[in-house]
């Protein structure tokens, strides 16, 4: 098994992604995100809906808000990010790997992700409050069908978690790796993976897992083993919750 390390550079002119690039990317991904809201506004009151349902999550909502993330996401990393500098999938990662790789990927991920949990009831536990994870209202709207779960299970766990691989460890590790060192890259990207998540809850399993994502991505040498890590704790978290409201039990 062969590991590939990468030491940060020092000139300038050799690094791949400046901070002039991401940049441009963020501000790609905010407009793909602008236009989409916009148009998903105009067809939602188009076809009789009054603004004020919108307070409450529909199923319409989820899928389509989940879709406009994955669309958004990686539209900006290529049009502004790829395509405006020439260059091609493998900068971001997107090339093949051991199958040593992904077997770890997965062995680690599922290993992590109960730890995650535990550490999180650990952090409510401790400051006093109660567990509210608000990602749970978003993902069992009024109404939801077997297909509306199906279609949500490939939107929020593979299609927006490759965006968001695209984004944190295709361009944001990689930036960060290429002027500081590996723990460093690996936990700030991580960091700001977890942040973003505007929740505690989920913010804290975020940091966890981007700090996975962005470890075997450094030593696989292949960001599709932190897509693996990232759409195993998606898929099998959103999947557990489907089949347990299936079964009838209360959230």
């Amino acid at each position: 098994m062969e590991s590939v390390e990468i030491e940060p550079q020092t000139n300038k002119d050799q690094y791949l992604w400046r901070w002039r690039d991401l940049l441009i990317i963020l501000v790609g991904i905010g407009f793909f995100l602008f236009i989409g809201v916009l148009i998903f506004l105009a067809i939602y009151i188009a076809t009789g809906n009054s603004p004020d349902d919108l307070l409450e999550p529909t199923v319409s909502q989820t899928l389509g808000l989940t879709a406009l993330e994955a669309i958004a996401l990686i539209g900006g990393v290529y049009l502004f990010g790829l395509r405006r500098r020439g260059l091609n999938w493998d900068s971001v990662g997107i090339r093949p790997t051991s199958g040593v790789w992904y077997v770890i990927s997965v062995v680690v991920t599922l290993m992590v992700i109960p730890i995650a949990s535990l550490l999180t009831l650990l952090w409510f536990f401790l400051i006093g409050q109660p567990f509210e994870n608000p990602q749970l209202d978003f993902l069992l709207p009024e109404g939801l069908s077997a297909i509306d779960a199906l279609i949500m299970l490939f939107l929020a766990g593979f299609a927006a978690p490759f965006g968001e691989e695209l984004l944190f460890r295709g361009v944001l590790y990689t930036m960060f790796r290429e002027r500081w060192a590996i723990w460093f890259s690996a936990i700030f990207s991580a960091f700001l993976f977890g942040l973003i998540h505007g929740n505690v809850a989920v913010g804290l399993t975020g940091f966890l897992l981007g700090i996975i994502a962005a470890l075997v991505y450094e030593f696989s040498n292949s960001l599709w083993t932190a897509f693996v890590v990232h759409a195993i704790n998606n898929s099998l978290k959103i999947g557990l919750l489907y089949l347990l409201v299936t079964l009838g039990i209360n959230i």
